[in-house]
């Protein structure tokens, strides 16, 4: 397994891990929800604008892109992150890799990333089917700092550790 920043060659792979790998919750959301999780993950704007808007991580190895996560800088801000802090986006492992350390792994650059360019905290968000990445999260030192709006007819929770 080798990791590297991804760059726009890598779009098409991006997207397609992105469908395998959050693909997993599809079983557990309503046939509406679906398709409106799938939308947002097929769209090649997803992808191409967290290319140009942050740091992005990839696991690869012999068979492709395994394993994604892109950490956005302050000065972003959403609806859900202040402009203050910078956060991690889109942390994704196919399937067929999990297990290897990958969703532990991406985090771990994405948290150094942000020591080094002087960030004080980092946050995610997660939902209550990631029970394995809630588990990662916390584990690193990420605590809830508290509960989001329902989306996709899931509960989410913000997340926020200080660096």
């Amino acid at each position: 397994m080798k990791y590297r920043l991804a760059n726009q060659k890598d779009l098409k792979a991006l997207q397609a891990l992105g469908l395998a790998s959050y693909g997993t919750m599809k079983a557990f959301l309503t046939d509406e929800n679906w398709k409106e999780m799938e939308t947002f993950l097929k769209s090649e704007n997803l992808y191409s604008d967290l290319l140009l808007s942050s740091t992005p991580f990839i696991c690869e190895n012999k068979r492709g892109i395994i394993g994604m996560g892109f950490l956005i800088p302050s000065g972003h801000p959403t609806q859900v992150f202040p402009s203050e802090t910078n956060y991690i986006r889109m942390v994704g492992v196919h399937p067929d890799a999990g297990g290897q350390g990958i969703a532990q792994y991406i985090p771990r650059l994405c948290i150094e990333k942000a020591k080094e360019t002087g960030e004080k905290s980092i946050m995610l968000h997660t939902s209550e089917l990631l029970l394995a990445a809630r588990h990662i999260y916390e584990k690193m030192g990420f605590r809830k700092v508290r509960k989001l709006d329902l989306h996709y007819g899931m509960e989410y929770w913000l997340y926020r550790m200080d660096i």
